[in-house]
C-alpha cells in the first residue's frame, strides 16, 4: 500500500502542529517558574517582617521602661524554595496612645525592599503602664 503525496504532505503538516502545540505549552509552564519564585520570596519576606515585628513588640511589652526607637536596622537570611535569600528589615517602634492612656499602645513599623518597591507593615499591641 503506497500512500500519495498528498497524504504524506498533510501527516507531516500535523507533526510540525502537533510539535507547535508542544513547544507552546512548554513555554507557558516555563515562564511560570519565575513568578512562582517572585511570589514565594515576597511571602517569606513578609512573613520574616511580621516575626520581627512580634518580637520586637513582644520585648517592648516586657520592657521596664518602654521607649519610641527609630531606624533599626535588621539583616535576615531567609530559605525560599530550598535556596537561601538575604533580606534587610528596618523598624521603628511608636507610642501609638496618648501619655497615661491605659492601656499604653505602641505601634512597630517594618519595612523592607522587594522588587525595588519599599513594603511595609504595622503591627499593633498594648500594655499596661508601668
Amino acid at each position: 500500500m503506497k500512500l500519495r503525496p498528498a497524504i504524506k504532505g498533510s501527516v507531516l503538516l500535523e507533526i510540525i502542529a502537533g510539535l507547535l502545540i508542544i513547544l507552546v505549552v512548554v513555554l507557558v509552564v516555563s515562564s511560570l517558574f519565575p513568578s512562582s519564585y517572585q511570589g514565594s520570596l515576597q511571602a517569606a519576606r513578609m512573613s520574616g517582617a511580621v516575626n520581627l515585628a512580634r518580637e520586637v513588640l513582644e520585648v517592648q511589652k516586657s520592657s521596664i521602661t518602654p521607649l519610641n526607637a527609630g531606624n533599626q536596622t535588621i539583616d535576615s537570611t531567609i530559605l525560599v524554595q530550598g535556596r537561601p535569600a538575604n533580606s534587610k528589615y528596618f523598624y521603628r517602634i511608636d507610642r501609638d496612645s496618648a501619655a497615661g492612656a491605659d492601656p499604653l499602645m505602641w505601634k512597630v513599623t517594618v519595612q523592607w525592599e522587594h522588587s525595588g518597591k519599599i513594603k511595609e507593615i504595622q503591627l499593633v499591641g498594648a500594655c499596661s503602664p508601668k
